[in-house]
Protein backbone atom coordinates (compact mmCIF):
# COMPACT_ATOMS: atom_id res chain seq x y z
CA UNK A 1 0.00 0.00 0.00
CA UNK A 2 1.21 3.32 -0.98
CA UNK A 3 2.35 5.91 1.99
CA UNK A 4 -0.06 8.24 0.55
CA UNK A 5 -3.38 5.82 0.66
CA UNK A 6 -2.45 4.10 4.22
CA UNK A 7 -2.09 8.09 5.30
CA UNK A 8 -5.54 8.62 3.96
CA UNK A 9 -7.21 5.20 5.61
CA UNK A 10 -5.70 6.59 8.79
CA UNK A 11 -7.08 10.02 8.74
CA UNK A 12 -10.34 8.46 7.54
CA UNK A 13 -10.47 5.76 10.63
CA UNK A 14 -9.54 8.61 12.99
CA UNK A 15 -12.55 10.66 11.94
CA UNK A 16 -14.72 8.15 12.30
CA UNK A 17 -13.50 7.44 15.78
CA UNK A 18 -14.36 11.15 16.63
CA UNK A 19 -18.05 11.04 15.21
CA UNK A 20 -20.34 11.28 18.22
CA UNK A 21 -22.33 7.99 18.98
CA UNK A 22 -25.57 8.83 17.63
CA UNK A 23 -28.96 6.96 19.90
CA UNK A 24 -31.11 5.78 17.77
CA UNK A 25 -34.23 3.70 18.49
CA UNK A 26 -35.61 0.89 15.94
CA UNK A 27 -39.52 0.50 14.23
CA UNK A 28 -39.94 -2.27 12.05
CA UNK A 29 -43.00 -4.56 11.52
CA UNK A 30 -45.37 -5.17 8.47
CA UNK A 31 -48.03 -3.67 6.79
CA UNK A 32 -49.91 -6.07 4.56
CA UNK A 33 -52.15 -5.14 1.90
CA UNK A 34 -50.20 -2.30 0.70
CA UNK A 35 -47.99 -3.35 -2.17
CA UNK A 36 -46.67 -0.48 -3.93
CA UNK A 37 -47.62 2.05 -1.30
CA UNK A 38 -45.28 4.60 -0.11
CA UNK A 39 -44.92 4.61 4.01
CA UNK A 40 -44.03 7.40 5.93
CA UNK A 41 -42.67 7.86 9.05
CA UNK A 42 -43.27 11.45 10.55
CA UNK A 43 -41.86 13.01 13.54
CA UNK A 44 -44.45 14.89 15.65
CA UNK A 45 -41.99 17.41 16.81
CA UNK A 46 -43.89 20.20 19.34
CA UNK A 47 -44.28 23.01 16.54
CA UNK A 48 -44.43 20.76 13.15
CA UNK A 49 -44.90 17.42 11.62
CA UNK A 50 -41.85 16.70 8.88
CA UNK A 51 -41.34 13.53 6.89
CA UNK A 52 -37.36 11.69 8.29
CA UNK A 53 -38.06 8.59 6.73
CA UNK A 54 -40.05 6.89 3.84
CA UNK A 55 -40.11 3.32 1.89
CA UNK A 56 -42.06 1.36 -0.85
CA UNK A 57 -44.13 -1.27 0.47
CA UNK A 58 -44.39 -4.51 -1.62
CA UNK A 59 -45.97 -7.09 -1.44
CA UNK A 60 -45.00 -8.47 1.86
CA UNK A 61 -45.32 -5.03 3.29
CA UNK A 62 -41.97 -5.27 5.65
CA UNK A 63 -40.25 -2.26 7.03
CA UNK A 64 -37.38 -0.97 9.05
CA UNK A 65 -36.53 2.62 10.46
CA UNK A 66 -33.48 3.93 12.79
CA UNK A 67 -33.71 7.11 13.24
CA UNK A 68 -32.18 9.34 15.65
CA UNK A 69 -33.71 9.34 19.28
CA UNK A 70 -34.78 12.31 21.53
CA UNK A 71 -32.05 12.86 24.24
CA UNK A 72 -33.97 14.75 26.46
CA UNK A 73 -37.77 13.84 26.56
CA UNK A 74 -40.09 11.10 24.99
CA UNK A 75 -41.55 12.16 21.74
CA UNK A 76 -43.94 11.32 19.56
CA UNK A 77 -44.06 9.87 15.46
CA UNK A 78 -46.61 8.30 13.05
CA UNK A 79 -46.44 5.94 10.31
CA UNK A 80 -48.34 7.20 7.36
CA UNK A 81 -50.34 5.53 4.55
CA UNK A 82 -52.89 6.73 2.02
CA UNK A 83 -53.80 9.41 4.92
CA UNK A 84 -54.22 6.35 7.70
CA UNK A 85 -51.62 6.62 10.64
CA UNK A 86 -50.09 5.07 13.30
CA UNK A 87 -49.25 7.23 16.59
CA UNK A 88 -46.19 5.95 18.24
CA UNK A 89 -44.29 7.13 21.30
CA UNK A 90 -41.07 6.64 21.90
CA UNK A 91 -38.51 7.25 24.74
CA UNK A 92 -34.73 6.32 24.79
CA UNK A 93 -33.65 3.52 22.70
CA UNK A 94 -36.16 1.04 22.35
CA UNK A 95 -37.12 -1.37 19.14
CA UNK A 96 -41.00 -1.33 18.23
CA UNK A 97 -42.42 -4.25 16.10
CA UNK A 98 -45.87 -2.39 14.37
CA UNK A 99 -47.98 -5.01 12.40
CA UNK A 100 -51.43 -3.93 10.16
CA UNK A 101 -53.52 -4.17 7.52
CA UNK A 102 -53.75 -1.43 5.40
CA UNK A 103 -57.70 -0.98 5.46
CA UNK A 104 -58.53 -1.17 8.92
CA UNK A 105 -55.17 0.21 9.85
CA UNK A 106 -56.07 3.21 12.35
CA UNK A 107 -58.16 0.76 14.48
CA UNK A 108 -56.56 -2.35 14.19
CA UNK A 109 -53.18 -2.94 13.94
CA UNK A 110 -50.40 -4.42 16.93
CA UNK A 111 -47.90 -2.89 18.89
CA UNK A 112 -45.22 -4.82 21.17
CA UNK A 113 -41.80 -3.51 22.50
CA UNK A 114 -43.36 -0.22 23.78
CA UNK A 115 -45.94 -0.39 26.75
CA UNK A 116 -46.16 3.71 26.22
CA UNK A 117 -47.16 3.27 22.53
CA UNK A 118 -49.63 0.94 23.55
CA UNK A 119 -51.38 2.83 26.33
CA UNK A 120 -51.14 5.72 23.51
CA UNK A 121 -53.22 3.03 21.08
CA UNK A 122 -56.03 2.89 23.76
CA UNK A 123 -56.04 6.33 24.26
CA UNK A 124 -56.32 7.00 20.42
CA UNK A 125 -59.36 4.04 20.30
CA UNK A 126 -61.23 6.16 23.24
CA UNK A 127 -60.98 9.40 21.23
CA UNK A 128 -61.86 7.90 18.23
CA UNK A 129 -65.19 6.07 20.20
CA UNK A 130 -65.63 9.79 21.09
CA UNK A 131 -65.77 11.21 17.76
CA UNK A 132 -67.76 7.84 16.62
CA UNK A 133 -70.49 8.76 20.12
CA UNK A 134 -70.62 12.49 18.44
CA UNK A 135 -71.27 11.73 14.85
CA UNK A 136 -74.08 9.44 16.10
CA UNK A 137 -75.34 12.30 18.39
CA UNK A 138 -75.52 15.31 15.58
CA UNK A 139 -77.25 12.33 13.08
CA UNK A 140 -79.68 11.07 15.64
CA UNK A 141 -80.45 14.48 16.84
CA UNK A 142 -80.63 16.93 13.87
CA UNK A 143 -83.97 17.87 14.44
CA UNK A 144 -83.39 19.50 17.76
CA UNK A 145 -82.86 22.70 18.03
CA UNK A 146 -78.85 23.92 18.12
CA UNK A 147 -78.80 24.64 21.97
CA UNK A 148 -80.07 21.41 23.05
CA UNK A 149 -77.26 19.57 20.53
CA UNK A 150 -74.65 21.70 21.27
CA UNK A 151 -76.08 20.89 25.81
CA UNK A 152 -75.38 16.93 24.48
CA UNK A 153 -72.41 17.37 22.71
CA UNK A 154 -70.89 19.53 26.02
CA UNK A 155 -72.29 16.47 27.94
CA UNK A 156 -70.70 13.78 26.07
CA UNK A 157 -67.11 15.80 25.78
CA UNK A 158 -67.41 16.18 29.65
CA UNK A 159 -68.01 12.53 30.55
CA UNK A 160 -65.30 11.89 27.80
CA UNK A 161 -62.64 14.11 29.98
CA UNK A 162 -63.47 12.39 33.23
CA UNK A 163 -62.88 9.08 31.98
CA UNK A 164 -59.47 10.49 29.90
CA UNK A 165 -58.71 12.52 33.56
CA UNK A 166 -58.88 9.18 35.00
CA UNK A 167 -57.15 6.77 32.98
CA UNK A 168 -54.63 8.35 31.61
CA UNK A 169 -53.37 12.16 33.07
CA UNK A 170 -53.65 11.69 37.27
CA UNK A 171 -52.55 8.21 37.41
CA UNK A 172 -49.01 8.50 35.89
CA UNK A 173 -48.44 12.70 34.69
CA UNK A 174 -45.67 12.10 34.26
CA UNK A 175 -46.00 9.68 30.91
CA UNK A 176 -45.82 10.46 27.73
CA UNK A 177 -49.86 9.27 27.21
CA UNK A 178 -51.06 11.69 30.22
CA UNK A 179 -49.03 14.65 28.11
CA UNK A 180 -50.85 13.75 24.65
CA UNK A 181 -53.84 13.85 25.93
CA UNK A 182 -53.78 17.23 27.12
CA UNK A 183 -53.67 18.21 23.10
CA UNK A 184 -56.23 16.31 21.88
CA UNK A 185 -58.59 18.10 19.68
CA UNK A 186 -62.05 17.56 17.75
CA UNK A 187 -62.48 19.94 14.58
CA UNK A 188 -59.44 22.04 15.76
CA UNK A 189 -60.96 22.43 18.51
CA UNK A 190 -58.99 21.37 22.16
CA UNK A 191 -61.00 19.21 24.19
CA UNK A 192 -58.60 20.84 27.04
CA UNK A 193 -58.36 24.42 27.26
CA UNK A 194 -56.45 25.60 30.41
CA UNK A 195 -57.37 28.83 29.76
CA UNK A 196 -60.91 28.41 29.92
CA UNK A 197 -62.07 25.93 32.28
CA UNK A 198 -60.00 25.22 35.61
CA UNK A 199 -60.02 21.64 36.04
CA UNK A 200 -58.47 21.84 32.60
CA UNK A 201 -55.58 23.94 34.18
CA UNK A 202 -54.83 21.78 36.91
CA UNK A 203 -54.39 18.34 34.00
CA UNK A 204 -51.36 20.93 32.54
CA UNK A 205 -50.09 22.01 35.84
CA UNK A 206 -50.10 17.96 37.30
CA UNK A 207 -48.44 17.28 33.90
CA UNK A 208 -46.06 20.14 34.00
CA UNK A 209 -44.67 19.52 37.24
CA UNK A 210 -43.81 16.00 36.59
CA UNK A 211 -42.05 16.93 33.66
CA UNK A 212 -40.14 19.59 35.69
CA UNK A 213 -38.95 16.80 37.75
CA UNK A 214 -37.99 13.65 34.96
CA UNK A 215 -37.51 16.12 31.64
CA UNK A 216 -36.04 19.56 32.89
CA UNK A 217 -34.49 20.53 29.79
CA UNK A 218 -36.97 19.42 27.49
CA UNK A 219 -38.39 21.91 25.06
CA UNK A 220 -41.63 20.19 25.53
CA UNK A 221 -41.15 20.57 29.46
CA UNK A 222 -40.75 24.28 29.03
CA UNK A 223 -43.68 25.20 26.74
CA UNK A 224 -45.76 23.41 28.78
CA UNK A 225 -44.46 24.81 32.01
CA UNK A 226 -45.64 28.13 30.71
CA UNK A 227 -48.83 26.81 29.16
CA UNK A 228 -50.03 25.65 32.82
CA UNK A 229 -48.97 28.50 34.27
CA UNK A 230 -50.59 31.07 32.30
CA UNK A 231 -53.64 28.50 32.56
CA UNK A 232 -53.52 28.51 35.86
CA UNK A 233 -52.93 32.07 36.61
CA UNK A 234 -55.93 33.24 33.69
CA UNK A 235 -58.64 30.68 35.62
CA UNK A 236 -58.06 31.87 38.96
CA UNK A 237 -61.53 32.62 40.86
CA UNK A 238 -59.36 35.60 42.26
CA UNK A 239 -58.71 37.51 39.15
CA UNK A 240 -60.31 38.72 36.17
CA UNK A 241 -59.99 36.33 33.60
CA UNK A 242 -58.79 39.53 30.84
CA UNK A 243 -56.05 41.10 33.16
CA UNK A 244 -53.36 38.66 33.69
CA UNK A 245 -50.06 40.61 35.09
CA UNK A 246 -46.59 38.70 34.79
CA UNK A 247 -46.30 39.46 38.45
CA UNK A 248 -49.51 37.03 38.85
CA UNK A 249 -47.48 34.15 36.44
CA UNK A 250 -44.70 34.21 38.57
CA UNK A 251 -46.45 33.07 41.74
CA UNK A 252 -46.34 29.90 41.21
CA UNK A 253 -46.05 29.00 44.92
CA UNK A 254 -49.93 29.76 44.92
CA UNK A 255 -50.75 27.62 41.96
CA UNK A 256 -48.72 24.53 43.14
CA UNK A 257 -51.49 24.53 45.94
CA UNK A 258 -53.90 23.83 43.14
CA UNK A 259 -52.06 21.36 40.54
CA UNK A 260 -51.81 19.01 43.33
CA UNK A 261 -48.86 16.88 45.07
CA UNK A 262 -45.35 17.11 43.01
CA UNK A 263 -43.82 13.28 44.01
CA UNK A 264 -40.42 13.46 45.04
CA UNK A 265 -38.10 10.46 45.38
CA UNK A 266 -35.02 10.70 47.53
CA UNK A 267 -32.71 9.20 49.58
CA UNK A 268 -32.07 8.74 53.45
CA UNK A 269 -28.86 8.53 55.74
CA UNK A 270 -28.46 5.07 54.73
CA UNK A 271 -29.48 5.57 51.33
CA UNK A 272 -32.96 4.39 51.06
CA UNK A 273 -35.55 6.16 48.77
CA UNK A 274 -38.29 7.78 50.32
CA UNK A 275 -41.33 8.55 48.49
CA UNK A 276 -43.27 11.75 49.96
CA UNK A 277 -46.76 9.77 48.63
CA UNK A 278 -45.52 7.29 50.91
CA UNK A 279 -46.56 9.50 53.95
CA UNK A 280 -50.63 9.58 52.51
CA UNK A 281 -52.31 9.42 55.56
CA UNK A 282 -50.34 11.29 57.81
CA UNK A 283 -50.46 15.14 58.06
CA UNK A 284 -47.07 16.24 56.52
CA UNK A 285 -44.69 19.43 56.86
CA UNK A 286 -42.48 19.31 53.32
CA UNK A 287 -40.08 21.39 54.14
CA UNK A 288 -37.03 22.88 52.01
CA UNK A 289 -33.61 23.24 53.58
CA UNK A 290 -29.99 23.48 54.34
CA UNK A 291 -28.31 22.44 57.14
CA UNK A 292 -25.36 24.50 56.79
CA UNK A 293 -26.90 27.76 57.29
CA UNK A 294 -27.15 29.91 60.14
CA UNK A 295 -30.68 29.52 61.08
CA UNK A 296 -30.57 25.63 61.36
CA UNK A 297 -30.05 24.98 64.89
CA UNK A 298 -32.97 26.96 66.27
CA UNK A 299 -35.29 26.14 63.20
CA UNK A 300 -34.49 22.33 63.76
CA UNK A 301 -35.53 22.55 67.48
CA UNK A 302 -38.80 24.85 66.32
CA UNK A 303 -39.48 21.50 64.13
CA UNK A 304 -38.61 19.51 66.94
CA UNK A 305 -41.03 20.99 69.23
CA UNK A 306 -43.87 20.50 66.84
CA UNK A 307 -43.13 16.93 65.96
CA UNK A 308 -42.71 15.79 69.36
CA UNK A 309 -46.04 17.70 70.13
CA UNK A 310 -48.37 16.40 67.30
CA UNK A 311 -46.26 12.99 65.80
CA UNK A 312 -48.58 10.80 68.04
CA UNK A 313 -51.69 12.27 66.50
CA UNK A 314 -50.47 11.68 62.62
CA UNK A 315 -48.38 14.04 62.12
CA UNK A 316 -44.80 13.88 60.48
CA UNK A 317 -42.03 15.94 58.78
CA UNK A 318 -40.37 15.25 54.87
CA UNK A 319 -37.60 17.38 54.90
CA UNK A 320 -35.04 17.65 52.06
CA UNK A 321 -31.79 18.54 52.13
CA UNK A 322 -30.01 20.30 49.43
CA UNK A 323 -26.90 21.15 51.34
CA UNK A 324 -23.92 21.36 49.05
CA UNK A 325 -21.87 19.28 52.29
CA UNK A 326 -23.14 16.36 51.71
CA UNK A 327 -21.47 14.72 55.04
CA UNK A 328 -22.37 17.91 56.72
CA UNK A 329 -26.01 17.05 56.04
CA UNK A 330 -25.39 12.85 57.09
CA UNK A 331 -23.96 14.01 60.63
CA UNK A 332 -26.95 16.57 61.46
CA UNK A 333 -30.12 13.77 59.80
CA UNK A 334 -28.70 10.87 61.64
CA UNK A 335 -29.98 12.57 64.86
CA UNK A 336 -33.62 13.64 63.71
CA UNK A 337 -36.87 11.99 64.10
CA UNK A 338 -38.31 12.53 60.74
CA UNK A 339 -38.03 11.50 57.15
CA UNK A 340 -34.73 13.56 56.12
CA UNK A 341 -33.53 12.85 52.46
CA UNK A 342 -30.73 14.56 50.66
CA UNK A 343 -30.86 16.11 46.76
CA UNK A 344 -27.09 16.13 45.40
CA UNK A 345 -28.31 18.71 42.83
CA UNK A 346 -28.06 21.03 45.64
CA UNK A 347 -29.40 24.63 44.69
CA UNK A 348 -29.98 23.36 40.49
CA UNK A 349 -32.44 20.80 42.46
CA UNK A 350 -35.40 19.88 39.76
CA UNK A 351 -37.52 19.73 43.13
CA UNK A 352 -36.81 23.12 44.04
CA UNK A 353 -37.93 24.50 40.25
CA UNK A 354 -41.09 22.67 40.74
CA UNK A 355 -41.89 23.77 43.67
CA UNK A 356 -40.87 27.01 43.17
CA UNK A 357 -38.50 27.45 45.99
CA UNK A 358 -36.75 30.64 46.11
CA UNK A 359 -35.23 30.55 49.36
CA UNK A 360 -34.69 28.59 52.06
CA UNK A 361 -36.27 27.34 54.77
CA UNK A 362 -39.48 26.87 52.55
CA UNK A 363 -42.66 24.91 53.42
CA UNK A 364 -45.82 23.06 52.21
CA UNK A 365 -48.38 21.75 54.41
CA UNK A 366 -50.16 18.28 52.71
CA UNK A 367 -53.34 17.06 54.71
CA UNK A 368 -54.11 13.13 54.94
CA UNK A 369 -55.47 13.04 51.68
CA UNK A 370 -51.84 13.89 49.95
CA UNK A 371 -53.14 16.89 49.00
CA UNK A 372 -50.93 20.44 49.38
CA UNK A 373 -53.01 22.54 51.41
CA UNK A 374 -51.30 25.57 52.35
CA UNK A 375 -47.95 26.99 51.86
CA UNK A 376 -47.23 29.24 55.08
CA UNK A 377 -44.93 32.25 54.83
CA UNK A 378 -44.70 32.62 58.41
CA UNK A 379 -43.35 29.80 60.45
CA UNK A 380 -44.78 31.51 63.38
CA UNK A 381 -48.07 29.78 62.05
CA UNK A 382 -47.27 26.41 62.35
CA UNK A 383 -48.73 25.28 65.14
CA UNK A 384 -51.99 26.04 64.73
CA UNK A 385 -52.31 25.15 61.07
CA UNK A 386 -51.20 22.07 61.97
CA UNK A 387 -53.23 21.87 64.74
CA UNK A 388 -56.63 22.56 62.67
CA UNK A 389 -55.45 19.88 60.11
CA UNK A 390 -55.25 17.04 63.00
CA UNK A 391 -58.39 17.77 64.27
Amino acid sequence: MKRSNLSLLVLTLLTVACQPKVDRFTLNGQIVEADGKTLYLDHLALDKVEVIDSVKLDAEGQFSFSPAASKDCFDFYRLRVDGKVINLTVDSTETINVTASLPVMQIAYMVEGSENSAKLKELVMTQMGLLQELRRMSSQYRTLDRNLLQQKIDETIDVYKSEIMTEFIFPDPGSPCAYYALFQSINGQMLFNPQNDRQDAKCYAAVATQMDIHYPDAVRTAHLHNVALKGMAKTSPSRNKNEVSEEALRQFADLIVEAGLIEIELPDCKGQIHKLSDLKGKVVLLDFTAYKTDYTPNYNLMLRELYNKYADKGFTIYQVSVDNDESYWLNTAVNLPWTCVHDESSIYSSYLKSYNVQQLPSVFLIDSDGNITDRPDNTNELDEKIARMLE
